[in-house]
């Protein structure tokens, strides 16, 4: 896999190190997932704003509730439900 070089400032370069041994990672798969984990909860963030903004407008409030009526009958599909998995020793 290829590999880039980033610069960091020395304090940095610390705490990234710190955070690879309490997670038991190398320093770049810890720099990889501290990385994924900022962009996951930053698209979270940004989708609990979005639902912050629609709840704070009535109008937008109820055109949302009603189309997600709408889509609730789609459960009553008429097909029968899938049986659970079983766990197997």
């Amino acid at each position: 896999m290829a590999t880039l070089t980033v610069r960091v400032r020395p304090h940095t370069y610390c705490i990234l190190q710190d955070m690879a041994k309490q997670r038991g990672e190398s320093l770049p798969d810890a720099l990889e997932s501290i990385v994924e984990e900022t962009r996951r909860a930053r698209i979270l963030q940004e989708a609990a704003e979005a639902y912050a903004a629609i709840a704070a407008d009535p109008v937008e409030d109820a055109s949302w509730r009603a189309e997600i009526a709408a889509w609730d009958v789609t459960v009553a599909d008429g097909l029968e439900p899938e049986p659970e998995l079983e766990d197997k020793p």
